[in-house]
């Protein structure tokens, strides 16, 4: 009697793929469940008309008409009690440095997160990433304090990890809300610290 072995491959592929959808749901099914919640478990945490703790100095501009623009700058990563992260401090081909953040709205504002800076020449989809300046073992560390509750805490690490799916997830699948601020003006040497708004818009306030 003949084996058909055609059909098992293709039987395989199936029950696979219908795993792989039914385990995609369940996990659908609970970030719902908990992003529902998030205006709950991270009330305190929001920013509305407030100041992320990061800072921003640019140091000048070249202008030489005989070489490629360029534009000089640091960007430092602080803890919400102002304890100093790291930074990252270099020089841009370009003339506008941006600095690309995702931003999680509720009901009493917003958490913004810097994701990426790179200027008016970088290649589109690539520039320096400044999420890993910040992650401290999964967890956003500008958001740091002594006061956060352990369920704070642990949904802090949970968002954050959304967050960081932005570098590999493929656009057609969705995206999360992007803002930028773009520094065309400023003073050369000048500290600036990013700035939400009541309605989620970033700019820079000097400091």
């Amino acid at each position: 009697m003949p084996v058909n072995l055609r059909g098992k491959p293709i039987q395989a592929t199936a029950i696979l793929l219908g795993i792989i959808a039914l385990i995609s749901i369940i996990c659908f099914l609970s970030f719902y469940l908990w992003a529902s919640n998030l205006d709950s478990s991270l009330s305190r945490l929001f920013l509305s008309d407030s100041r992320v703790p990061v800072h921003i100095t640019v140091f000048g501009r070249s202008s030489d008409t005989n070489e490629a623009n360029t534009i000089s700058a640091r960007i430092d990563f602080f803890t919400s009690s102002g304890e100093s992260l790291g930074n990252v401090e270099r020089s841009w081909a370009g003339w506008e440095l941006k600095i690309d953040c995702i931003v999680i709205g509720a009901k009493k504002g917003y958490l913004a997160f810097p994701f990426l800076a790179y200027t008016d020449e970088t290649k589109r989809g690539s520039g320096v990433d400044l999420l890993r300046s910040y992650d401290r073992f999964g967890f956003p560390a500008i958001y740091e304090s002594g006061k956060l509750t352990k369920d704070e805490r642990n949904s802090l690490k949970r968002l954050f990890g959304l967050v960081g799916t932005e570098k590999w997830v493929p656009g057609i699948l969705g995206s999360l809300r992007h803002e930028t601020v773009s520094i065309r003006s400023f003073e050369a040497g000048k500290e600036y610290s990013l700035f939400i708004s009541h309605d989620g818009a970033l700019s820079l306030r000097g400091n």
